[in-house]
């Protein structure tokens, strides 16, 4: 971490202005990971942009509470402005992913040469080639603690605003769970850096506060699921909601917490041609695995997939398909 901050710090201070985007979509780590680069950028005394198309439900509480700050306010580009503001000159810092696919803004890559890829996902198969600093560590909770470590070993002191640091703590919680996945020492001293930076534990709590609405629906999801293979619940919701994503995910994270449950999948329609899949898992049961059979991907015990074309039974299907390959798969090595 050292080295790649010291070496970023010096293609931040050689450009003429950086660029910061996620992946599409955008949840609380992607966010706040992108708000820790912005920082590192602005405390070089560069111009910095974060490249956002649209709010969801995963971040909107955190936008909208940046959005209140001009500062943040004028930075927060959309696809379009950022393509006409970027130049050879300009360093695209591409934050918690590693498909150039599913960046927010994948034209961004060929506009120019100075790339930076800091992500935590188990790679797949494609990636972003073109890079002059590639910092992707599996081992890490999330992209949010990378950055983390990254702005202590950039400045003597480590350089946020308050809210800044709420939002980086928000992303390591949201990818641990509130710090029970893949949580490793490291994880516990990117948040006490944190804490000593501003953060305030219980506004990060309020980031993840749902609407009544929300948790009624959820509750209902949660209602009709089904128990596949004494250990997999699964469970579907055909209602198109705004809020997709989010309730999937955290129906699957309810789902997980059930006595003698060691993996769970909800699946929830997007859209008239899309279905997505949330998947969490204990550790002992693959879900990345499980997922990659359907074209997604993720981590052990996070991941996920997106189907398109085909009706809620046919996705069904083909999830109780791939989970009983797995399980059949881990019965021929034993």
């Amino acid at each position: 971490a050292r080295v790649i901050a010291h070496a970023l710090k010096q293609l931040m201070e050689q450009s003429e202005n950086v660029f910061v985007m996620g992946h599409k979509y955008s949840d609380l780590d992607a966010l706040g990971s992108a708000l820790g680069i912005y920082r590192a950028a602005r405390n070089r005394g560069k111009e910095a942009f974060i490249v956002l198309n649209e709010s969801n439900a995963a971040i909107e509480t955190l936008l909208d509470k940046i959005k209140l700050v001009e500062e943040y306010r004028r930075s927060i580009i959309g696809c379009d402005e950022a393509s006409m503001r970027i130049s050879d000159t300009s360093l695209l810092v591409v934050v918690d992913t590693h498909r150039p696919n599913f960046t927010e803004c994948s034209a961004l890559l060929n506009r120019t040469n100075k790339i930076v890829l800091i992500d935590h996902h188990r790679r797949g198969t494609e990636y972003i080639q073109n890079t002059v600093l590639n910092y992707h560590e599996t081992y890490a909770s999330s992209t949010s603690e990378l950055v983390t470590e990254i702005l202590f070993y950039m400045d003597e002191k480590i350089n946020l605003k308050p809210l800044e640091a709420e939002a980086l703590m928000a992303g390591i919680a949201v990818d641990t769970k509130n710090f029970t996945f893949k949580t490793g020492v490291r994880t516990f001293e990117a948040a006490s850096m944190l804490r000593r930076a501003g953060a305030d534990t219980t506004a990060v709590k309020q980031l993840f506060q749902d609407d009544f609405e929300t948790v009624l629906f959820k509750a209902e999801v949660l209602k009709n699921a089904r128990i596949i293979k004494d250990e997999v619940a699964v469970a579907a919701f055909e209602d198109k909601v705004n809020n997709v994503q989010l309730i999937a995910a955290q129906a699957a994270d309810e789902l997980i917490g059930i006595r003698g449950i060691r993996a769970s999948f909800v699946l929830g329609r997007k859209s008239d041609k899309m279905i997505i899949v949330s998947g969490r898992s204990m550790g002992d049961i693959n879900v990345q695995v499980i997922l990659e059979k359907l074209g997604g991907g993720g981590h052990l015990t996070i991941a996920g997939a997106q189907l398109e074309g085909i009706s809620m039974k046919e996705a069904n299907n083909l999830l109780e398909k791939a989970i009983e390959e797995y399980f059949d798969e881990g019965e021929e090595e034993l």
